[in-house]
């Protein structure tokens, strides 16, 4: 009787271009037994379960390769110019807002002065005694 190869998660992981994770998981999902358990509690699995993934991996549709764009260092100073105009110009505005609410504070303080002066001249002929 011939022992028949044993695969551990990683080699498993390893032959099917996967994580790990991935090959944990799969072994969880369609509740796959180790053929055995070794020291530290390394777990091999057996040839069903090479044939079982990889009917699986064949089978499943490769994802498309993402595609990566090299951004050159032209581009990001580009992106940095752009982004230097737009706070520039949102500086310009909080300075035009800035102008216009101190304009109106200065406003807000002569009307002040003038409800207190007029307060004052109210209160004042209030207090002088009428002549008859």
């Amino acid at each position: 009787m011939s022992k028949s190869k044993t695969y551990t998660t990683s080699e498993l992981a390893r032959n099917f271009n996967i994580s790990v994770v991935s090959a944990s998981r799969f072994i969880v999902k369609y509740k796959l037994k180790p053929a055995k358990t070794d020291q530290h509690n390394a777990k091999y699995y057996d040839d069903a379960v090479f044939q079982q993934m990889e009917e699986y991996y064949q089978s499943k549709p490769k994802s498309p390769e993402k595609t990566t764009y090299a951004i050159t260092k032209d581009a990001i100073i580009d992106q940095l110019k752009v982004q230097i105009q737009e706070q520039t110009a949102t500086i310009e505005l909080l300075k035009q807002q800035l102008t216009i609410k101190d304009e109106q504070i200065v406003t807000a303080n002569k009307l002040a002065d003038q409800a207190q002066q007029l307060d004052l001249t109210t209160h004042n002929q209030s207090q002088l005694p009428k002549k008859h």
